[in-house]
């Protein structure tokens, strides 16, 4: 069949060759294609599913932290003190048995002036006080302060 008399351009618009010197057609395997497009989009889909996941970590370690924060404000807001705190200095939460009350203090565990804390003061936790007036819990070496 010749193309050229009828339509000249048609030779090159055809999606299938019709020469012998045509470059090798071959079909295209659908099924292969599908399982290639299907493992493409769930590699694309486990990445983003991974980065969304990081993120509510993130948010999950926040919402702990204020949560933790709201706590420890609850148990200073009945804390015994006779002292001016200000923000972002760290203070000392002592039980004080006489008294079976919290005692908020400026003396570390092992900064009193006698050799330790008074004998009724028994070491709860360290805190700061934030800028937003709540009180973050501190780790500062003390957490597993033992009297000797």
């Amino acid at each position: 069949m010749d193309f050229d008399e009828h339509d000249p351009m048609r030779r090159s618009s055809l999606p299938y060759p019709m020469e012998l010197g045509s470059p090798a057609f071959a079909p295209i395997a659908i099924e292969k294609e599908k399982d290639i497009l299907l493992n493409t989009s769930r590699l694309n889909a486990k990445q983003e599913y991974d980065r969304i996941m990081e993120q509510v970590n993130v948010l999950k370690r926040q919402a702990e932290a204020l949560q933790n924060r709201m706590q420890v404000s609850e148990i200073m807001h009945h804390c015994e003190y006779s002292l001016r705190v200000v923000h972002g200095n760290l203070y000392y939460v002592y039980y004080n048995t006489y008294k079976n009350k919290n005692v908020l203090s400026m003396n570390a565990p092992n900064r009193w002036s006698g050799i330790s804390a008074p004998a009724h003061y028994t070491y709860i936790m360290t805190v700061r006080l934030m800028g937003d007036s709540t009180w973050e819990q501190v780790d500062d070496g003390f957490s597993n302060y033992k009297k000797e």
